[in-house]
């Protein structure tokens, strides 16, 4: 028989999104509830056997009530076979009270959470499979948890042996102290595995969009939650063939996208230039990071504000920092503001070759007449 899977992971619900206003905040927390809808929906679309959540469903193991409850009743509505549940670094489980044990409380039959290190044979749903977890037990370690699968003898009277790991894939995710649960391609590929399915990194792998007989796949979030993650938000759908080749598809899955941007101003239409830099399709989902450098008139520096609050108006949340960006001042401009001789004049004249410091010494002055 074929098999195939829906693999996500690093959903990471009830992240607060602190360093966003109220209102923005309140957005991307739902957008990840929401996100679990658009996989079921997918899910269910491909007729996929199994759903497969490769760790981090929650931010952390003390997530509340309501979210895990939210979560469960959304996964219920999956036609296939089983979900698999796999904790991560961010909700690993100790078999205390945690959100394991509401999940634990309140799951349906077809809902599997791995947590022991064990087998997990699912003959009971239906599925001639065999699964091999290596859940998190702790927030970091210098150690993978693969060493029981390493002394396990494979069950190969099981059409298929999946291994489902959530850890630092070595040349994938960064993980330069060896806190993060590190495994090698080499390391998982000599476990007789059929396939395995990774969480963690953030990002897809491989980096294919249809990659045909791989045997490691890394979903990546399904939702993006920050400046270093820019992509779309995607998963993985898998198929095991009947000869046991492997097919994926990458499923474009989320709502938001984050964006850094830096443009150098110089005039008028390097601003007026912004909106079409930066508005993309269904703007109101942007977040984005706007750095400003460059020398401008004081007319168009004045007027700068003018055009933030237009592409705030459109966009889901925009950040500027212009701190970098200055008026550009001439000895003419200098001469025409200020009479000749005076300490201004003088003063600003003597910075007439740094564009920059003339622009803040201006600043200082402008505000010390205001004061007067």
């Amino acid at each position: 028989m074929s098999l195939k899977i829906f693999h996500t992971s690093d959903i990471h619900l009830g992240m607060k999104f602190s360093g966003y206003p109220a209102s923005v905040q309140e957005k991307l927390r739902e957008a990840r509830i929401e996100v679990l809808n658009t996989i079921t929906e997918k899910a269910n679309s491909a007729d996929c056997d199994l759903l497969v959540v490769a760790g981090d469903l929650f931010n952390h193991n003390k997530v509340k009530a309501e979210i895990v409850l939210k979560a469960i009743n959304i996964f219920d509505h999956f036609k296939g076979k089983a979900l698999l549940f796999l904790p991560g670094n961010h909700d690993y489980d100790l078999g205390q009270d945690n959100v394991w044990r509401i999940f634990e409380n309140n799951r349906t039959k077809r809902m599997i959470l791995l947590n022991e290190f064990k087998p997990y044979d699912l003959e009971d749903y239906g599925l001639d499979v065999t699964i091999y977890p290596s859940p998190c037990d702790s927030k970091h370690s210098e150690d993978n948890n693969l060493d029981w699968i390493k002394k396990e003898q494979i069950n190969n009277s099981t059409e298929y042996a999946i291994g489902i790991a959530h850890g630092a894939l070595q040349g994938l995710s960064p993980d330069l102290k060896d806190k993060y649960f590190q495994m090698t391609a080499t390391e998982l590929l000599q476990l007789n595995m059929d396939i395995w399915l990774l969480g963690h990194s953030h990002l897809q792998y491989p980096a294919d969009d249809k990659p045909d007989n791989k045997k490691i796949f890394n979903s990546g979030t399904p939702e993006p939650d920050g400046m270093d993650c820019d992509h779309e938000g995607y998963a993985w759908e898998i198929t095991i063939k009947d000869e046991k080749d492997i097919v994926a598809e990458k499923i474009m899955t989320g709502k938001f996208r984050f964006y850094e941007y830096e443009q150098k101003i110089r005039d008028r239409q390097d601003f007026l230039n912004l909106p079409e830099k930066i508005l993309k399709e269904q703007a109101e989902n942007q977040i984005v990071r706007l750095k400003l450098t460059g020398g401008v008139a004081e007319e168009i520096y004045q007027q700068r504000q003018e055009i933030y609050d237009k592409l705030k108006y459109e966009l889901g949340y925009l950040n500027v920092n212009d701190d970098d960006l200055y008026i550009k001042l001439s000895m003419e401009d200098i001469a025409d503001k200020f009479t000749p001789g005076s300490f201004p004049h003088h003063f600003l004249e003597k910075l007439a070759d740094d564009e920059k410091s003339l622009h803040l010494a201006y600043e200082l002055i402008k505000e010390v007449q205001n004061e007067a």
